[in-house]
């Protein structure tokens, strides 16, 4: 026989569980560790390359090209296109001669051909001047405007076999002649330069920058051509 002082316990019991149930039915939900993550940052931050002399650069003073990154516009799965540089070879005096002078002191210039912006090339930019950007192994050749270093170039890495270094970008591009081109802001950062590696049949990788945005860096791409050496 229950005693009569628990009466009131038993009593209570199922209306303070009642009430639990409807406390907690009522409370907000909320999710932790979700958070949005970019393309860019979730790109493997080795698609880098310490030696590339593109620090320091400033386009605040550059209108030539606009710096807009945010078109949804891109060159992926262009596994129809032709390479640029798979048109026509252009003679050494049509681009600078910086280009020539730095291909000769790599040490695979006798397997990777000089790939340039021609001296006529649309992606150049007003005022520019062009002098030869460190590349250990390979070769450089950047371009400066007043008041700022290295705002777009184009470099040979030195790494010969590098069929995967392409891959693993925001942007992608395949073309029919087995040419590869990965490209994204460099580091993953939104704010750095924008960087491209391209990598040609011969499994040479060559480096393509700018500080101008993604438009510019795509116009360079398109402008590249091989460069006849003899």
């Amino acid at each position: 026989m229950t005693s009569l002082y628990k009466l009131p316990l038993l009593i209570a019991a199922p209306i303070l569980g009642m009430a639990l149930i409807s406390c907690q039915s009522n409370s907000p939900t909320t999710t932790v560790g979700a958070s949005a993550t970019s393309p860019d940052s979730m790109r493997n931050t080795s698609n880098t390359s310490s030696s590339l002399d593109i620090n320091n650069v400033n386009s605040t003073n550059n209108n030539n090209v606009s710096s807009n990154n945010s078109s949804d516009d891109n060159l992926d799965d262009s596994s129809d296109s032709k390479a640029p540089w798979n048109n026509p070879a252009i003679d050494i005096s049509a681009t600078d001669a910086i280009y020539y002078q730095e291909w000769m002191k790599s040490d695979n210039k006798s397997v990777c051909p000089i790939l340039a912006l021609p001296k006529q090339a649309s992606s150049h930019l007003a005022r520019n001047s062009v002098r030869r950007a460190r590349f250990s192994g390979g070769w450089g050749v950047a371009y400066d405007l007043p008041n700022s270093r290295s705002m777009y170039g184009v470099a040979n890495t030195g790494i010969i076999n590098s069929d995967e270094a392409a891959y693993d970008w925001p942007y992608n591009i395949y073309y029919t002649d087995g040419s590869k081109v990965g490209y994204g802001h460099e580091g993953g950062n939104p704010t750095a330069s924008w960087l491209a590696y391209v990598v040609t049949p011969n499994n040479c990788m060559y480096n393509v920058w700018s500080a101008q945005g993604k438009t510019h860096l795509e116009q360079m791409i398109a402008d590249l051509r091989m460069v006849k050496a003899t």
